[in-house]
Order: C-alpha cells, then sequence, then structure tokens
C-alpha cells in the first residue's frame, strides 16, 4: 500500500524543486522505519527479566502490599520469575494468610529465598516460604518457630488458643500438602515451634535446595523443573537481567504504623488529642491531629480495613478543607484536611505502575490538595485579601470558646472566630464585639 502511495506521488509531482524535498521526506520516513523495525525486533527477542523484593522485618500490611505490588509488577512485564528475599520473625496471621494467597494466585513462578547468611524465615516466615513454588535457603540460616501467641507476644489462653493453633496447624498442613513439602515437620513448626537449619530443613524435604551464595541462586536454579499451577514448568533463569522492586509509599507508610507500639502510640496520642479539644473547643489542632492518628492508628492494628481506613481519610479531608470555607481561623483545617486528604489519596493508585508515573500520581494529589486550600482561602477572605462579612460584627454578642488573656477563640454568629482581649475570659463567659481588626481578628471584652 505504501509503495502504490509514493509512486502515485511521485508522478504527480512534475517540478523538480518541489521533488528534490519530497525525496528527502520519503528516504527519512523509510530510515524511521527500518529504525522502528529494529528496535522493535530487539525488544522481541530481549528476555524476560526476573523480578526480585525483599520481605523483611515485622510481617503486616505494608509487606502483604509490597509483596502484591512485586507480583504485580512481574505479572505485568511477564517475567521469568519473582525472587522474594526473606528475613523475617513474623508479624499479623491475617496478613501472611494474604501473602500465601497472592503466591498461590500468582501468574509468575514464586521462588523463596531465606539470606543472607543469618536471615530466618520464623513464624509467619515460614508460611511464606513453604507457600513459594521453589523454596530455597542460604547457608546459616533457619527456618520454623511458627507457634501463634497474641500481639503482646504472650501466649493465648483458654478456648481461643485451641481455635488459632488448630486453625494455623491446618494452614500450614494444606501448604506443604500443595508444594509436596514435608506435612510433618512442618507442622511441628506450629504444634511444637520447632526450627530447623537450612542443612536440617532440605534433609526433611521442607525446602528444594541450598544455595552457599545468593548470586549463584539463579544460575543453580536455571533448568529445574517444578509444578506451577498443577503442571510441569522448566525454569529458564540463566543470564536473565534481575530487576529489584522497591516499595511504594503506601507500602512503606503501612508497615510503620503496623508495628505495634506505633499503632497503640497513634490510637493512645489521638484519643488524648480529641480528649483535649472536647475539654477546650475551638483549639481545632488537637480535633484534627487525634481524628488522623486515630485511623491510622486502627488501620495499624487492622481493626479497620486499609481500603476503607485511607477512604475515611479521604473524606475526613474533604470535610476539613470544606469546612474551612465556613471558620475563620488560621487554616488549621485546611491544612489538616490536605495533610488527611494526600494521605488517604495514596491508597487510590494501588496499580502496578512505573515509578514515574506514581510520582505524578502523588505530585497531582498535593497539587489538587494545593488548589482546594487555595480556593477555600480566597473564597473565606476574598481577593482583596480582607475577610467577607456583609454587616459588621462591632456590637454582636457571643461566648468565648477557650480561657485564654490575651488571644484566643470566641463564637459569634455561630461561627468560630480568632480573638484578642484586654481582659481574661474563661470558657463560655459571655463577649461583645467591640472592633475588627484587617487581618479578620475581633477584639472582644466580656459583655
Amino acid at each position: 500500500m505504501i509503495p502504490e502511495v509514493l509512486q502515485m506521488l511521485l508522478r504527480q509531482s512534475n517540478n523538480r524543486r518541489c521533488l528534490r524535498p519530497f525525496r528527502l521526506a520519503v528516504f527519512l520516513l523509510l530510515v524511521l522505519m527500518g529504525v522502528t523495525g529494529w528496535v522493535l525486533g530487539q525488544g522481541a527477542t530481549r528476555q524476560a527479566p526476573v523480578y526480585q523484593v525483599s520481605i523483611q522485618g515485622v510481617i503486616g500490611p505494608g509487606t502483604f502490599g509490597v509483596l502484591q505490588h512485586a507480583i504485580n509488577m512481574a505479572e505485568l512485564n511477564s517475567a521469568a520469575a519473582l525472587v522474594v528475599r526473606i528475613d523475617t520473625p513474623g508479624g499479623l496471621l491475617s496478613s501472611t494468610r494474604d501473602m500465601v494467597r497472592v503466591i498461590g494466585e500468582s501468574q509468575v513462578p514464586v521462588i523463596g529465598y531465606v539470606g543472607p547468611s543469618g536471615a530466618g524465615a520464623t513464624s509467619a516466615g515460614a508460611f511464606i516460604l513453604l507457600s513459594t513454588h521453589v523454596a530455597v535457603m542460604n547457608n546459616g540460616t533457619t527456618v520454623g518457630a511458627s507457634s501463634p501467641v497474641a500481639g503482646d507476644g504472650n501466649d493465648i489462653k483458654g478456648t481461643m488458643a485451641k481455635k488459632v493453633m488448630n486453625d494455623s496447624r491446618a494452614l500450614m498442613r494444606t501448604i506443604a500438602q500443595s508444594r509436596g513439602r514435608n506435612v510433618e515437620l512442618a507442622e511441628r513448626f506450629v504444634s511444637e515451634a520447632q526450627s530447623v537449619t537450612a542443612t536440617e530443613a532440605l534433609q526433611a524435604q521442607v525446602i528444594d535446595r541450598v544455595v552457599a551464595e545468593p548470586s549463584l541462586l539463579l544460575s543453580s536454579l536455571d533448568g529445574s523443573e517444578i509444578q506451577f499451577h498443577g503442571e510441569p514448568h522448566t525454569l529458564k533463569l540463566a543470564g536473565r537481567a534481575v530487576v529489584e522492586v522497591t516499595p511504594r509509599m503506601i507500602d512503606r507508610l503501612l508497615a510503620l504504623i503496623a508495628h505495634p507500639q506505633i499503632a497503640h502510640m497513634l490510637i493512645s496520642l489521638g484519643m488524648l488529642a480529641i480528649f483535649i479539644e472536647i475539654l477546650s473547643p475551638g483549639l481545632t489542632f488537637p480535633g484534627v491531629l487525634g481524628s488522623i492518628s486515630v485511623i491510622l492508628g486502627l488501620v495499624g492494628t487492622q481493626a479497620l480495613p486499609v481500603n476503607m481506613g485511607f477512604l475515611c481519610l479521604l473524606f475526613l479531608g474533604l470535610a476539613l478543607m470544606f469546612s474551612e470555607l465556613f471558620v475563620a481561623g488560621l487554616g488549621v483545617l485546611g491544612i489538616g484536611g490536605a495533610i488527611a486528604f494526600v494521605l488517604g489519596g495514596l491508597n487510590l493508585f494501588d496499580l502496578p505502575l512505573t515509578a514515574e508515573y506514581r510520582n505524578t500520581v502523588l505530585a497531582v494529589g498535593v497539587g489538587v490538595s494545593a488548589a482546594i486550600l487555595l480556593a477555600t482561602y480566597l473564597i473565606g477572605r476574598g481577593l482583596s485579601g480582607k475577610p467577607i462579612r456583609r454587616k459588621s460584627l462591632v456590637g454582636k454578642q457571643g461566648e468565648a470558646m477557650v480561657n485564654f488573656t490575651q488571644d484566643g477563640y470566641v463564637l459569634v454568629n455561630d461561627k468560630r472566630w480568632p480573638a484578642k482581649t484586654n481582659q481574661p475570659l474563661h470558657h463560655g463567659d459571655a463577649i461583645v464585639v467591640v472592633a475588627e481588626t484587617d487581618d479578620g481578628c475581633l477584639v472582644v471584652e466580656p459583655a
């Protein structure tokens, strides 16, 4: 089709002066087509990479997000395999179940690797390692000690202990059976808190291989045949490029707040801040900070699902920024709302995207928050920089919202206003407005 069009255009070009640039354009077009074909050919023959992700520290919603994101990235780029480097003391059983599930549903082979020397797949880490399609350990590493305990590290008491123990044993037994591993030893990891070395685990057929050095992992597994979704699959890993998957900002935040001490601290400080706001209405800052802290703490303890928690933050941010329109003050509601809005928006874009695109999404979220803040400021104070008031408030009566001797807040016409006074005022005292300043502050005195 293209040569016919070119011939027709050549026949219609009778002027040599017009023909010369036309020939140049045709030549450049052919060169471009050739280069494009070469690039596409190179991309078609390029080997699929091997993706790698590290699971370290306490297992929680953050580590689950890291693993899920890595699997999504590997599937999106048709990776030859995903290597999961494990070094963890354990964590939440609910997050462990989620990680076992996504490994089982993965469309790329998942290789569990405990390393380097001195690392361990303890407690929840043993569940994760045994659920991978290929379980590998480095020399000097351990696996096991998977007995369930309470969130504070103490033993679970009563009937709940039996329920959790039996459920955990059944989960470990199911994992070992599905991967063809030693079911008895795997179950003793849970029932007796037994732990074994890499060599003992290989001899007991709990894992598939022991690799002396991390650099030898791919070459040692090249050509190995595994069972992948019920069918034989040969790993071809030699010479593959390794792509490291780094945690996203949402994963780092979840890993931080999922720590038991930090989660409980957030809830405690948040409740204390809200209590201070109740005792001294009008301070605003404690109430805003407390609300955000409590929501983050509930997400960290998984008392509130991750998606629901960040959705609450999103709506809280919108509500606070909208409230800034009706509350005169120093912009605490707007700033706190912007922070809550950005935090809540981090979980909206949970897709396997490139780092550049994720940064763009974050920049857009920050930009939207800034735009909303600017709009509320302009609407609330007017383009002239002065507060918009239809009528003067001089002579109006209200009440003090806090105890203050110089600067504080008062309630006038059902709105909160920053105020100044020369006489001490207490919460609930009746006041009268005697003057207004250019910066939107009211000068008041006892009524």
